[in-house]
């Protein structure tokens, strides 16, 4: 019985690797497949790199940290080529879900409705693969990577620039990055606390039934043809 349950969890996670909008089990779903996960989790590392090696360069209050990565001069050396990592990891990303994320018609029923939805209160039928939250943070992110890399360049090389574009780059640069981790933070939040089985999708693979069915109806609909 073991070994049998144990063959079963390989080819779950062989599926999981290699295919995605498939039902593996009369349960499980497969949401992400392996390229879209290591995608993902590269840009989740190169963000947390980033965020390390940059606070030591925003506040001096923080400049113990640089001891992870060998001290002062090496910590800013360092952050711009693992913000560049992270521009490229983001840039796979959109190349990745660009399709997914233009509007649909279930956007509108999950603006509507954000508050009674996050209450648990209301089941919105067309909301499909990504609703309409997870659409503007995936843009957010994209807009966001392209304002740190324009305003980094400028940083990464001030003496190629004049002094307002250097002064624009330097705010442009920190209040993206601040409104970066405030949204890292939520969109932790809800990958876990707000959305259980949320996360499992981004580390399986697969979600259940039942999670596809009340977050991305359509998208269950579709992966299951189950009209109901």
């Amino acid at each position: 019985m073991m070994s049998q349950e144990m063959h079963s969890q390989a080819q779950i996670a062989a599926i999981a690797r290699a295919r995605e909008d498939v039902m593996i089990n009369e349960n499980l779903i497969v949401r992400h497949k392996a390229v879209v996960r290591l995608t993902h989790w590269l840009v989740a590392i190169f963000f947390f790199l980033s965020l390390l090696t940059g606070l030591v360069l925003f506040t001096p209050y923080l400049y113990g940290l640089s001891g992870i990565f060998g001290g002062g001069a090496m910590t800013r050396f360092l952050h711009p080529w693992i913000s560049l990592g992270f521009v490229i990891g983001v840039l796979f990303m959109f190349l990745s879900w660009q399709g997914r994320m233009r509007k649909e018609p279930g956007d509108e029923e999950w603006k509507k409705n954000i508050g009674a939805y996050m209450r648990y209160e209301v089941e919105l039928a067309e909301v499909g693969k990504y609703n309409a939250g997870q659409k503007m943070f995936f843009r957010s992110v994209v807009l966001g990577a392209v304002a740190l890399l324009l305003s980094g360049i400028v940083m990464w090389f001030p003496s190629s620039f004049p002094y307002f574009m250097r002064t624009i780059a330097y705010w442009l640069h920190e209040i993206t990055f601040i409104a970066f981790v405030i949204g890292v933070i939520y969109h932790i939040y809800m990958s876990t606390t707000a959305m259980p089985g949320t996360l499992r999708a981004m580390t399986r693979g697969t979600v259940t039934k039942d999670w596809a069915k009340w977050h991305h109806p359509r998208w269950y609909r579709e992966v299951t043809e189950d009209k109901k």
